[in-house]
């Protein structure tokens, strides 16, 4: 036989065939690596890129590298964390067409641990429990961006959530400012302002300030394309007052010393600008605790130049801020909305306007946030026009003022007054098909505040959603949990809504358990008693209008000034005004304004109650592919509430049920092999008995 007879023989026959399946395996994952394909199965897509991020990548028009700095063999729940950073970027990888590339580095070689502390990373300290001892671990977790000459640092990755979507907005923004430096007319001028005459004084720090901006400057520059141009000034006396004037730089003025020294006045700062436009840096001189002065501000000095320029140049969408009408103060750390601001920063701006009706033409979105004073009819016309064309708002309308008194009052017992407000909206909520009804929502499911003295007292005023209380199909309110709502009120919407209408979408109410207080003495918990059980539904409080609108107004209204609406002359006239939508317009409605106070959106802005605030915003003003993004990952499910009932069978079950299933379970099981073996023994003792009977 042959060679070739033999080895067909032997391919033909049993024997090949663990070979065989060893080639089919490896020639699969071949194919495999070339065309990765995944099934994610997870409820919120965790493992799957969003839309967004797919079209951001697939435009790549340069290479995106990403270094991963990750230690390996952490301990639980962070080793999570590395393979979920693995998945991510594989995901992205695989949609960005070969220009984009990463690699997770050996942290136990030197070289890479230098070149993370390089980049700005630092450690980690994870708690970890090893041989029944709970220690610290120092790990790294981060990791770098690189697109043509910028670098990002995202860094202390110690949870997945919302990492895609902090992923996707930094590549977007280093894909923009590169764009943008590339293009950019000239440089930005880095200029220190530092009044020699200042040296004499001793001021720590002061005489290494130039040496410490030049070179902040240049690792800075080396991420930009160099377009950042350093210029150092020594202000003479006279021109002190006017650069403190027009840059807001610290003046620092002195008296004449016994040794003859003369009086003068010096200025020191530092400010990043591009044509008329500049951004001040944080650097000043300051006294110490216990005496001296130094300047502060170089420890960060690199950090504040790169956000500077981001400032500068960054392009964000401008939002109109109402301010005419008792609205909440973005200033106010008291009874305002300062964190609001902050909340939204890295997207938008918020443009202070003070009457509707000067709202600029630019704007396509307008935000009202707890009004106090009724609108004019001419404002409700231009807010009303506004939508009617295609405008965006977002509304935290209360129909209850909480007024509180000073903080010197409050020490003395002085309590807050409550009174209604009248703001004329709620003409165009009629024409909208929804109404707020007077009163302050008071839910049995709500914050509990833990007290030594009393325990938990909860608080009727602040209702607490959880997944029940929240839209699960809208990506507004997707995957969040734990939504605060403080002194809110009721949104009512029209059974009917007709082609008219536009569609109204609920996104938060409260629980069955709910009542609504028309007259508000006093918030004590003390003094707050439910009312009976048919008093009590669910009751919305936060909603989505969306699609075509209809005019609130039979024909244009005049407006406040003398200038006239349409144009007028003998025998001829011209109006503008929109029975119906020619555009489709979008209305984000909150029935209360409280849940954009610092008492429950907090400064990092970073709770559910924050996340449903900006997933709003990005929705109503055009951006709504970001809102998926934000909420992956999240750790906010909650388990479904059972009653008592359901609660004690499952119990019962699980102590006794397990058992007694276990026990039965091998009560058969004994005995069906004693059944097989006596079937067995039958057989074999009917063989023997025939053999004998042949005999």
């Amino acid at each position: 036989m042959t060679a070739h007879k033999r080895f067909t023989a032997w391919l033909a026959g049993p024997k090949s065939d663990f070979v065989l399946l060893l080639v089919a395996l490896v020639l699969v994952n071949l194919a495999a690596a070339r065309f990765f394909v995944r099934f994610d199965l997870t409820a919120q897509g965790s493992y799957s890129l969003s839309p967004a991020s797919r079209e951001l990548v697939a435009s790549l028009e340069e290479p995106l590298s990403v270094r991963v700095y990750f230690t390996k063999d952490l301990p639980a729940p962070y080793n999570t964390v590395e393979r979920y950073v693995r998945d991510l970027l594989t995901e992205y990888r695989g949609a960005g067409r070969r220009r984009f590339t990463f690699e997770f580095l050996d942290m136990e070689d030197p070289e890479n641990r230098q070149q993370a502390q390089a980049y700005g990373l630092k450690n980690v300290q994870v708690q970890e429990v090893k041989d029944t001892e709970v220690g610290l671990k120092s790990a790294w977790m981060g990791l770098v961006l690189l697109y043509g000459d910028s670098v990002e640092v995202l860094d202390s990755l110690i949870t997945t959530e919302g990492l895609e979507y902090r992923l996707t907005t930094t590549m977007g923004r280093m894909i923009a400012m590169n764009d943008i430096l590339a293009g950019l007319d000239g440089s930005l001028e880095l200029t220190l302002y530092a009044s020699s005459a200042l040296n004499r004084f001793n001021i720590a720090g002061y005489k290494d300030l130039r040496n410490a901006v030049s070179q902040a400057a240049d690792k800075v520059n080396r991420k930009n394309r160099n377009r950042i141009h350093v210029t150092v000034l020594d202000p003479s006396s006279a021109e002190v007052e006017a650069l403190a004037t027009r840059y807001g730089l610290q003046k620092l003025n002195w008296n004449a010393g016994p040794d003859g020294t003369p009086a003068g006045a010096g200025v020191v700062g530092l400010t990043l600008s591009h044509g008329e436009r500049f951004v001040q840096l944080p650097v000043e001189v300051t006294r110490g605790l216990f005496g001296g002065f130094s300047v502060a501000g170089l420890d960060t000095l690199e950090e504040s130049i790169s956000g500077s320029m981001k400032t500068l140049l960054e392009k964000t969408t401008e939002i109109a801020y109402l301010t005419g009408h008792g609205e909440r103060s973005l200033d106010d750390g008291y009874t305002g909305s300062p964190n609001l601001r902050t909340l939204l920063a890295d997207r938008y701006t918020l443009t202070p306007v003070e009457k509707a009706a000067d709202i600029p033409p630019h704007i396509s979105t307008v935000m009202i946030n707890g009004p106090r004073e009724r609108f004019t009819e001419a404002e409700l016309y231009a807010l009303d026009q506004f939508v009617l064309r295609g405008g965006r708002l977002v509304l935290f309308v209360d129909t209850i003022a909480e007024n509180l008194p000073d903080q010197q009052m409050m020490m003395y017992g002085m309590q807050p007054t409550y009174e209604p407000v009248d703001t004329g909206l709620d003409t165009l909520f009629a024409a909208w098909g929804v109404s707020l009804p007077l009163g302050m929502v008071m839910d049995k499911q709500s914050f509990v505040a833990r007290q030594q003295d009393t325990g938990s007292v909860p608080l009727y005023y602040v209702p607490q959603l959880d997944r029940d209380g929240l839209n699960y199909r809208h990506p507004v309110a997707k995957n969040l949990a734990y939504v605060l709502f403080l002194q809110s009120g009721e949104i009512e919407a029209a059974e009917e809504r007709g082609d008219s209408l536009p569609r109204f979408t609920p996104l938060a109410w409260s629980s069955k358990e709910s009542w609504r207080l028309e007259e508000v003495q006093s918030l004590s918990p003390y003094t707050l008693f439910p009312p009976e059980a048919d008093q009590m539904k669910s009751r919305t409080l936060a909603a989505l209008l969306e699609g075509t609108f209809t005019s609130a107004f039979a024909g244009a209204v005049k407006p406040d000034t003398e200038e006239s609406a349409g144009v007028q002359s003998a025998g001829f006239e011209t109006s503008r005004h929109l029975a119906r939508s020619i555009q489709p317009g979008a209305v984000f409605l909150a029935a209360g304004s409280g849940i954009t106070t610092p008492a429950v959106l907090d400064e990092k802005a970073n709770q559910p109650v924050a996340l449903l605030v900006r997933n709003a915003v990005d929705q109503v003003s055009g951006n709504a592919e970001l809102v998926p993004m934000r909420t992956k990952g999240l750790m906010l499910n909650t388990l479904d509430k059972t009653s008592p009932v359901v609660r004690t069978a499952v119990r019962a079950v699980n102590l006794y049920g397990l058992p007694v299933f276990a026990a039965l379970a091998g009560l058969v099981v004994w005995q069906l092999r004693s059944r097989k073996r006596k079937q067995i023994r039958e057989q074999y003792a009917h063989i023997a008995s025939s053999k004998e009977a042949d005999k």
